[in-house]
């Protein structure tokens, strides 16, 4: 009897490790965002593009050690249409004073978008989307 109980006693653990990670990764703090969470938009010169930085929402332990040690804030890249072309990883943050430094949007001699996170900077080079787009 003992056997058994130990037995699922080490199941149940188990099972409580595997939740715990998935909502460790899975659950980010940055799943879930809009109107509620918006902080500013940042817009491209041209008006082709904007930014915009949403706050992180405290959904796990690592978003809430971020969000206290001043990197509340993610970017959601959209098109002049309101369609999101693109957003940074769900375990990107950026601190307040990084918001528009280096940011560098799309436009006619580079189709490179470029946000600072705490990794460093990071983006996404846009040059089949936007030439195949310009085709049509």
């Amino acid at each position: 009897m003992k056997k058994i109980i130990k037995s699922i006693i080490k199941i149940i653990i188990g099972i409580c490790y595997f939740a715990f990670f998935y909502w460790l990764c899975l659950f980010s703090s940055s799943s879930f965002y809009g109107d509620f969470n918006l902080y500013t938009t940042i817009r491209s010169d041209d008006g082709e593009y904007y930014a915009n930085i949403y706050k992180h929402l405290p959904t796990s332990p690592i978003s809430i050690v971020q969000i206290l040690g001043g990197n509340k804030y993610f970017t959601v890249l959209y098109n002049k249409k309101g369609e999101e072309l693109w957003r940074v990883s769900y375990f990107d943050y950026i601190g307040e004073e990084s918001l528009v430094d280096m940011m560098a949007f799309p436009d006619e001699t580079n189709n490179v978008f470029i946000c600072p996170t705490n990794h460093g900077l990071d983006g996404h080079d846009f040059s089949k989307t936007i030439r195949n787009h310009k085709l049509q």
